[in-house]
């Protein structure tokens, strides 16, 4: 398997999980719809668990990522 496949095939582990994105002061429930490797960063794209809006955060301000309610 290529470097490149194992990326990908990383990466689409967090698909469909769960966590916590910090938020300044807040702290708030996010799903995992996507991931992406750039400039060595691990980024996800996450949306509120209730509310609207997406949005390209690194990895490490996702805490408790965690399979989904579906999972």
């Amino acid at each position: 398997m290529k470097t490149s496949e194992q990326n990908a095939s990383s990466l689409a582990l967090y698909i469909g999980k769960t966590g916590v994105l910090r938020c300044e002061y807040l702290s708030v429930d996010v799903a995992i719809v996507d991931a992406k490797r750039s400039y060595g960063r691990t980024l996800l794209l996450v949306c509120p668990v209730s509310g609207a809006g997406e949005q390209w955060v690194e990895e490490s301000r996702v805490s408790g990522i965690s399979e989904g309610e579906s999972g």
